[in-house]
């Protein structure tokens, strides 16, 4: 919890260091996510054969260098995860995780055209996004019923709580309202040394993967 305070107090204080000339964008919307699993003997391959709608909502702090130019930090919540569904024996078989995340993206945001509260623009941005993940779960689903289950990020068990990768996108705004399109690529291995549990046959490798569709008010 010390890493989640330290990073949400850093975009606080910068939020409020360029309290006199930000703006302040306040969105909502969904997350399209997947993951990326790898095997030992195998190159990457998604192994979720249906992604799955997560939400993710938040605050961004636009921090402008000229008309042009802005940087743009913000706090998320984010749900990622992915949805497989296989049938077996005529059976259909779904397996849906959830991971809930603190998300904190710092991207650099060029603007065409006025998209600074007046008017139609449009703008991109790119940067990288760090993640912290507070809880997960993983639902199951058979003939036979439905389980679901915590994902646990204790020392001793299989997950990193820890996610990192790029982001870009772009967006439209009609005055002071604006929607945004954000590919997220994680780039950090949420299983860690011990996640196959000693199985040689187990997953080495799981990515998170999103693309976010949101909508917002920037004041």
């Amino acid at each position: 919890m010390q890493f989640t305070k330290k990073i949400t107090l850093a975009v606080l204080a910068i939020g409020m260091a360029f309290s006199l000339q930000a703006q302040v964008a306040v969105k909502a919307g969904v997350n399209f996510s997947n993951m990326l699993f790898e095997e030992d003997d195998n190159s990457i391959e998604d192994l979720a054969k249906n992604g799955a709608t997560k939400f993710t909502a938040g605050v961004a702090f636009i921090l402008p260098f000229s008309d042009v130019v802005a940087l743009q930090p913000e706090l998320l919540y984010t749900q990622k995860g992915a949805k497989s569904t296989y049938t077996i024996a005529g059976g259909e078989f779904t397996n849906d995780l959830t991971y809930n995340y603190l998300d904190i993206p710092l991207l650099l945001r060029i603007s065409l055209g006025d998209t600074h509260g007046e008017g139609l623009g449009i703008y991109l941005n790119g940067g990288g996004y760090v993640g912290y993940a507070f809880n997960g779960k993983s639902k199951s689903t058979s003939p036979l019923g439905e389980v679901e289950s915590d994902i646990s990020f204790d020392d001793n068990d299989d997950q990193r709580r820890i996610d990192f990768g790029a982001a870009v996108g772009g967006g439209l705004t009609l005055g002071n309202l604006f929607f945004d399109l954000r590919y997220n690529h994680g780039i950090n291995n949420i299983l860690d040394d011990d996640a196959n549990n000693n199985n040689d046959n187990g997953f080495k490798k799981l990515q998170h993967r999103g693309l976010a569709l949101t909508a917002g008010i920037i004041f």
